[in-house]
């Protein structure tokens, strides 16, 4: 990060970012807690994971009003003015990818315990699929710690493989609807994985965030971004 004369625009700056991982960090606990529950399928400790969505709410305020004070004193320019307006734009995902794990604990709360025999074999597809939003989540925190465009691009390019396993288990949940299983519980377990392919497109945003910090480039709604290959001319 460049120094600046006023060292305390410096402090400022540090404490942002500092704050934003402290908030990436309680999302990725409550992800990590949203795992379990899917396993164990408790639905006390999915009730847990709800609640826990709070304190992220209660970030994103502190944030946003920090945000402001900065944008307000500071007036930042050219890659400064890119870094505060990008961490508005990250507080904001961090905060809807807290909503999205709490859609996906309420979506095990109201299996109640159980799951149709039939739709077992979806439901460990699924702790797949959280698996991998894991390895994401990582990569997406150190990108922001590091503001690492490198591994931005990397975090940008596993959302379009992470949809298309989404797409998988969403078919075959429904596959096995028509075939008989379960109609509520096809139902929950649908809601699940929408809400976790929908955690993986807010780490693709922070992703694209991230570039346009360190390149001055936007790179949302590109070939890049869809999943799409670009061939050389």
């Amino acid at each position: 990060m460049t120094e600046h004369i006023a060292k305390q625009f410096d402090v400022e700056l540090n404490e942002l970012q500092t704050n934003m991982l402290e908030m990436g960090a309680d999302v990725r606990r409550q992800l990590d807690a949203v795992g379990r529950v899917l396993l164990r399928l408790d639905e006390e400790e999915a009730r847990e994971v709800e609640a826990a969505d709070q304190r992220i709410n209660m970030k994103e305020k502190e944030l946003d009003a920090f945000i402001e004070f900065i944008l307000a004193h500071r007036q930042p320019q050219a890659r400064d003015l890119r870094l505060v307006v990008s961490s508005l734009r990250m507080t904001i995902d961090f905060e809807r990818m807290g909503d999205e794990v709490r859609s996906a604990a309420k979506g095990v709360r109201k299996l109640r315990g159980t799951v149709d025999e039939r739709l077992v074999e979806i439901r460990d597809e699924l702790l797949t699929l959280h698996a991998h939003l894991l390895v994401m989540m990582d990569e997406t925190l150190t990108a922001v710690k590091n503001f690492d465009d490198r591994l931005a691009h990397a975090v940008v390019a596993r959302f379009p493989v992470l949809r298309k396993e989404t797409g998988a288990a969403v078919k075959a949940v429904v596959d096995r609807m028509v075939a008989g299983a379960g109609i509520e519980d096809g139902l929950e377990l649908i809601r699940i994985a929408k809400a976790l392919e929908r955690v993986g497109a807010h780490m693709q945003n922070i992703g694209e965030s991230i570039v346009f910090i360190r390149e001055g480039v936007d790179i949302r709604h590109t070939p890049e971004t869809e999943g799409k290959i670009v061939k050389g001319n």
